[in-house]
């Protein structure tokens, strides 16, 4: 119906933005049976992490392969086995490395969040140099809106909060 086709298409949409796929099966299905998870609808572009749960039922040792269709992960949810080994997975493609130094390399729409974010910061002190400070909150706004993607939330209340406990504004 009408409604399933709509969330049909908002999921088609979410997936066409993702940084990477995760495809869960049954193990118990046969091996690159994509008819279920409508994986022909992926966009190529986006790398896909196949997960092949219930190996509890199927007797399949956990962990993980590299076949050509990208990264194959065996798992049992219900007993655990193999979860370390796709949180360790999730981890690299997040481009999390560990160590000491905690490097972490941003995903493409981080960058392009950095991006949008400076660009709103640089327009605001354009302004703020010209003496249009009354335009600066907009500039900020949308600097702030583009680091939340990243950050999580944060709002127009909690910035103007920082500016004020940070700044001695007056008249």
């Amino acid at each position: 119906d009408a409604i399933e086709r709509e969330g049909i298409r908002r999921a088609r949409e979410a997936i066409a933005q993702a940084d990477h796929i995760l495809v869960m099966q049954d193990d118990r299905e046969p091996v690159g049976d994509e008819s279920g998870a409508h994986v022909g609808s992926f966009p190529a572009h986006n790398p896909r992490t196949w997960i092949r749960n219930k190996i509890d039922l199927t007797g399949a040792a956990p962990g993980k392969t590299e076949t050509d269709g990208g990264p194959v992960l065996r798992l049992s949810l219900k007993t655990g086995a193999g979860v370390d080994a796709l949180k360790l997975h999730l981890k690299e493609c997040a481009g999390y490395r560990g160590g000491e130094e905690q490097v972490f390399i941003a995903r493409r729409r981080h960058l392009e969040a950095l991006d949008r974010g400076q660009v709103g910061i640089e327009r605001g002190l354009d302004l703020l140099d010209v003496g249009q400070a009354e335009l600066l909150a907009e500039e900020l706004r949308i600097a702030q809106q583009a680091l939340s993607e990243i950050t999580g939330t944060f709002t127009n209340e909690d910035l103007l909060g920082r500016i004020f406990a940070g700044f001695c504004i007056g008249k």
